[in-house]
């Protein structure tokens, strides 16, 4: 632990004294397993943010980009060991940074949103099991985090996928696994809020040829309900590719999201 806590100390003082900026559509890697004041090209750096929770808590982020997918950490700098939490999201239609922090179980235990601008990000936290919120500030930090490479090998996007809003809140299942070949069998299932029913969206199970580390597939009978499902290194992005599927699902349920491998 004291040789993490290290690199992890060392990777925000490389962040708060390097002067080079740093590229928002790099596509860049999630984990840092080594930092180096002189080593690294543009694809090494990632986005790097410090700041506080409510004016009170620190945080450190740290995250890179991949289209409009985000994939980082956020470590809390006042617990005792420092962990970093893994954090996923996504940049909306309007510029909007969702940031989601999961667990190893898939429970999302905090949500952010807010936009960056220029040197600043400015936002709110909100725990989806109290509904407590908190603003959220952040200042620009240089670095050159050194990390592996964030997209999934062939055989490595098999098993259960999982997320969790809160005990009673939105939560989705997706399942995949091998057939032959490059042939696979998926389903997915997502459940709204206890309180609003809940209402189903369901992709019942079937076969598909993958393509690399994505396949895109349209509902059997439907007119354009069709989406892209993408594996990177623990976990699934699903996205509809000609909008919302209306009249597929029950009443604001969905299949799109991220979904954190579990098993």
């Amino acid at each position: 632990m004291k040789h993490w806590n290290y690199i992890f100390l060392l990777a925000i003082f490389s962040c708060g004294n390097q002067q080079q900026k740093v590229n928002k559509t790099d596509t860049l890697v999630p984990s840092a397993t080594a930092v180096s004041a002189e080593a690294g090209t543009k694809n090494n750096r990632e986005i790097c943010w410090a700041g506080t929770l409510n004016g009170k808590t620190p945080v450190f982020i740290h995250y890179q980009l991949d289209s409009n997918l985000i994939i980082g950490e956020i470590t809390y700098l006042n617990t005792k060991d420092k962990v970093p939490i893994t954090l996923l999201g996504t940049i909306e239609e309007d510029k909007t940074y969702r940031l989601l922090e999961f667990d190893s179980t898939g429970n999302i235990t905090g949500v952010i949103e807010g936009k960056p601008a220029g040197d600043f990000f400015n936002g709110d936290w909100v725990s989806p099991k109290t509904k407590k919120e908190l603003s959220l500030s952040l200042s620009l930090k240089d670095t050159l985090i050194s990390s592996k490479n964030f997209m999934a090998d062939a055989g490595e996007i098999f098993g259960d996928y999982h997320y969790q809003y809160g005990e009673n809140g939105f939560n989705g299942d997706f399942e995949i696994n091998k057939v032959k070949n490059k042939e696979i069998e998926f389903e997915i299932q997502s459940l709204t809020n206890v309180e609003r029913g809940p209402n189903i969206a369901e992709v019942e199970k079937d076969t598909i040829s993958l393509t690399g580390n994505s396949f895109i597939y349209t509902i059997p009978e439907s007119d354009s309900c069709e989406f892209k499902v993408s594996f990177y290194k623990g976990f699934v992005y699903i996205n509809y590719t000609k909008g919302y599927c209306e009249g597929e699902f029950g009443l604001n349920a969905t299949i799109d999201g991220i979904f954190l491998k579990t098993k």
